[in-house]
C-alpha cells in the first residue's frame, strides 16, 4: 500500500499540474487589463448614417444648379477628387478645370438608379456601387482638346474614383463625355444633403 508520504508527493503535483494549466490558459485569454484579450484583428468602425451626423451648413437634397450665363465658356476638366473627413460625416467631391471665367456650368441632383446608371449617347448600363445616385452634370465641359485631327486630353484619370479611407461615398463614376456635357455620378450609401461651390476652376460638392 502507498505510504502516507507518496500520496502527499501525488497531491502535490497534481495541484502544482492544475495551477501551471491555469496560468497557461490565463496568458491566451485575458489581457493585462483584466479584460478578454481579442483574438480576431480590429475592425474600422462603422460608418455614420444622417442621423449620427450635424448637418451641414446650408445643405440640402434639392438639385443645385449654376447661374444661366450666355455664351458660358467651354471648361475643361483636369482632375476629379474625393476630400473625406475622418469622422464619417461629411466629404468634397472636387472637380477641377482648367481656369477660365466665369467657371463650369453644372446641374447637381439625385436622381434614381434607371436613369443615373447609363452612359449618356449610347445608353450603355453602367454599374455603379451604392444606393442613392448624386448625378453631376457639367456644360459646356469637356475632357480633350480638338484641334481638327489633333487630340490633347485636359483629363487623363481613372472613370472611376475611389476613397483610400472608409467614406458614404461608395464610388464616382464618369458616364458621359457627349456634346459638350461631362457627366459624373457619385454613388452614396443614403441620399444625404449637398451643396455646391463653383469658382474659376473648380466644382466642389460639399455632401454631409
Amino acid at each position: 500500500m502507498p505510504t502516507d508520504a507518496s500520496k502527499l508527493e501525488s497531491v502535490t503535483r497534481l495541484a502544482i499540474a492544475v495551477f501551471l494549466a491555469l496560468i497557461v490558459a490565463g496568458c491566451g485569454s485575458v489581457s493585462r487589463s483584466g479584460e478578454p484579450a481579442s483574438t480576431s484583428p480590429s475592425s474600422p468602425p462603422p460608418m455614420a448614417t444622417t442621423s449620427d451626423c450635424e448637418p451641414l451648413p446650408h445643405t440640402a437634397l434639392t438639385s443645385r444648379t449654376s447661374p444661366a450665363i450666355e455664351n458660358r465658356a467651354t471648361m475643361y476638366l483636369t482632375g476629379v477628387s474625393e476630400d473625406t473627413e475622418y469622422n464619417g460625416c461629411s466629404a468634397i467631391v472636387m472637380f477641377d478645370f482648367e481656369k477660365q471665367a466665369p467657371g463650369p456650368g453644372f446641374e447637381v441632383s439625385y436622381q434614381p438608379a434607371s436613369t443615373a446608371k447609363f452612359e449618356d449617347g449610347s445608353g450603355n448600363p453602367v454599374d455603379i456601387d451604392g444606393t442613392a445616385f448624386l448625378v453631376v452634370k457639367l456644360t459646356p465641359a469637356m475632357t480633350a482638346k480638338i484641334d481638327g485631327d489633333h487630340v490633347t486630353k485636359t483629363y487623363t484619370g481613372p472613370n472611376r474614383v475611389q476613397s483610400d479611407v472608409p467614406s458614404f461615398i461608395k464610388e464616382i463614376v464618369k458616364t458621359g463625355d457627349f456634346e459638350n456635357t461631362v457627366t459624373w455620378v457619385i454613388g452614396l450609401d443614403e441620399k444625404r444633403p449637398f451643396k455646391t461651390n463653383a469658382s474659376g476652376s473648380q466644382l466642389e460638392v460639399d455632401i454631409g
